[in-house]
C-alpha cells in the first residue's frame, strides 16, 4: 500500500461533498468528524505523528478536547478516520441496487458496478490523494502508524467484501470475488502511483481506466497455448 489505506476509503477532507451520514451522525457533525481526520493527517505529513499533540490538533480544526473525544478515542483514530468518510454519499447504495434481478450466483455486471463506484471515489478524491501525500509518505516512516494501517486495511477490506457478497448472494469468501477485488484494488493502487507521478494530463479515473484496459488485455489471453 503505497500510498492508499483502502479501496474505498482513501482520504477525508472538508472540501469533497461528505458521505452520507451515518445513523444518529448529523450532518454537522460528520463534517466535524472530517475536519478532525484531515488535519490530524496534515499534521502528521508536516511534523510527523509524535510531533503534535491532541490539544494543537483541537486547535487546528477549531474544537475543543471534550468534542475531539466524542468522536475518537485516541490521535491515531482521529489520523486514520472513519470507515464510512471515504463513501460518497449513496454511491455504497446504488452499488448495491445495481445488481440485476433474476441473476443467480455472480452477477454479469458485478465487474461493472465495482469500477463505476471505485470511478466515483476517485473522482471525488483526486484532490484529496494530491493533498495527503506527504501524509501516507509518513505512515511508511513511522512503525505505528505502519502498523496501524496493516490493522485496518484488512479490516475495511473484509468489510467490504463482505458486502460484495451480500449482493452477490455467495459467501465472502468465493475466490472469484476475492481475485476480482485485488485486481481492481492493485488498479487502484497503481492509478494513484501514476497519477501523482504525472503532471496532470490525465485524471485519477483515466489512469485507473488505463490500468484497467492493461490487465483486460492480458486476462483476454487464453489459458492454454493451441
Amino acid at each position: 500500500m503505497s500510498a492508499k489505506l483502502h479501496l474505498v476509503n482513501k482520504s477525508a477532507t472538508n472540501d469533497s461533498e461528505p458521505a452520507a451520514a451515518p445513523a444518529g451522525l448529523s450532518a454537522r457533525m460528520q463534517k466535524t468528524r472530517l475536519s478532525i481526520t484531515q488535519h490530524a493527517r496534515e499534521l502528521t505529513a508536516e511534523y510527523g505523528f509524535a510531533g503534535f499533540t491532541v490539544d494543537q490538533l483541537c486547535a487546528a480544526v477549531g474544537i475543543s478536547r471534550r468534542t475531539f473525544f466524542n468522536y475518537f478515542a485516541t490521535k491515531i483514530d482521529a489520523v486514520f478516520g472513519h470507515v464510512d468518510d471515504g463513501v460518497p454519499h449513496g454511491a455504497m447504495d446504488r452499488f448495491m441496487a445495481a445488481r440485476p434481478a433474476g441473476i443467480t450466483g455472480i452477477s454479469p455486471t458485478l465487474q461493472a458496478d465495482l469500477v463505476a463506484l471505485i470511478i466515483e471515489q476517485l473522482n471525488r478524491d483526486e484532490q484529496a490523494i494530491r493533498s495527503t501525500q506527504g501524509f501516507f509518505a509518513a505512515v511508511h516512516r513511522e512503525p505505528e502508524l505502519l502498523e496501524r494501517m496493516m490493522q485496518v486495511g484488512p479490516e475495511r477490506q473484509a468489510e467490504f467484501m463482505k458486502l460484495i457478497a451480500q449482493r452477490e448472494g455467495v459467501e465472502a469468501d468465493h475466490p472469484g470475488l476475492a481475485l476480482l477485488v485485488h485486481s481492481l484494488q492493485f488498479a487502484t493502487f497503481k492509478a494513484i502511483d501514476r497519477f501523482l507521478e504525472s503532471e496532470r494530463e490525465r485524471s485519477l479515473a483515466e489512469e485507473f481506466l488505463i490500468v484497467i484496459e492493461l490487465a483486460r488485455e492480458l486476462y483476454c489471453q487464453p489459458l492454454t497455448r493451441s
